[in-house]
């Protein structure tokens, strides 16, 4: 009995002396970690901080902030932004309120902007940038990375810009003129700050006065697909096959005006585009380009009442 009382006494201790080993290590990690980001030896802080964080005890609330916070930005100093960014969102899930969360959003949005692709492809990062830069001008407007913030969304607006017009000269180079004047439209009334004004309303102009080109393919599709129903109509019998042939050819015709009213639409605007143009730009070098618009607008309306 003496024995087995004295085994339960020993077993106790040794975990009680493990466990105090254990937070001894915590926090004996803890501070050679701080004490190497302190000294900017960042790639030997973040070993020491993850063994503290992730592989001892003891470590106060106060203490697992100020390590999780010490970690995260030393992987940013040491610009390995994808890890920086994994360690700064886990920061400010788990220490909503520190006051190191300005600085963990600005850095975190500047991390993104960092591992973001070119303005050429996709723009998720971009977007989560300025989702935290956003944040902190919100919720913070009183931090001194308010202005800081406020930088990066001038940033992302002059990516955003990039990447619209980028769409908008694609679709124009591979003969999609209508598709392209939306993505000139977008890129003038979104990011006017951030682009060319007069060379984005001279090229809104040019792709909205050739737009019937995206569609003539399809409109002479949908011509000749009436054509051939009105003869089956008249062929056609049957009363019920005859009336689904008229819907098909209804279906068909509301198509065709609406791509036809979506042309006599972009012209409309162009001419007030056009019109409007010395007055807005006097000094532009496209004036001669959108005069030479004009021209070709009035030409194609004479050979549309030719045709006709």
């Amino acid at each position: 009995m003496k024995k087995i009382v004295f085994l339960g006494i020993l077993s106790a201790f040794m975990f009680s002396c493990g466990s105090k080993t254990e937070v001894y290590v915590g926090q004996e990690k803890l501070s050679k970690g701080l004490t190497l980001y302190q000294k900017g030896d960042y790639k030997k802080a973040k070993e020491e901080l993850k063994n503290a964080i992730f592989k001892s005890e003891g470590l106060t609330p106060a203490q697992l902030m100020e390590a999780r916070f010490a970690l995260a930005d030393s992987y940013y100093n040491r610009e390995e932004y994808v890890d920086a960014i994994v360690e700064f969102e886990e920061f400010i899930a788990l220490f909503p309120t520190s006051p190191k969360i300005p600085e963990a959003l600005y850095k975190l949005a500047m991390s993104y902007l960092f591992v973001s692709p070119d303005y050429k492809r996709d723009l998720t990062y971009v977007n989560k940038a300025e989702e935290k830069a956003q944040e902190i001008i919100d919720n913070y407007p009183d931090s001194k990375y308010v202005a800081a913030a406020k930088e990066i969304i001038k940033k992302v607006n002059e990516i955003k810009a990039k990447h619209t017009l980028y769409i908008a000269e694609t679709y124009e180079k591979y003969g999609k003129p209508y598709s392209a004047a939306v993505y000139y439209e977008e890129a003038y009334s979104k990011y006017k700050d951030y682009i060319q004004k007069d060379y984005v309303i001279y090229k809104l102009a040019y792709n909205l006065v050739n737009s019937q080109y995206q569609y003539t393919q399809e409109i002479e599709k949908y011509k000749k697909q009436i054509k051939e129903l009105e003869k089956k109509i008249d062929q056609e019998k049957d009363l019920e096959a005859k009336n689904v042939l008229i819907n098909r050819k209804k279906l068909l015709e509301e198509q065709l005006n609406n791509l036809i009213e979506r042309i006599n639409n972009s012209k409309e605007k162009a001419k007030e585009l056009i019109a409007s143009f010395d007055k807005a730009f006097p000094e532009s070098p496209y004036k001669q380009q959108v005069k030479n618009l004009e021209n070709e607008s009035k030409l194609q309306n004479l050979l549309k009442k030719l045709q006709f």
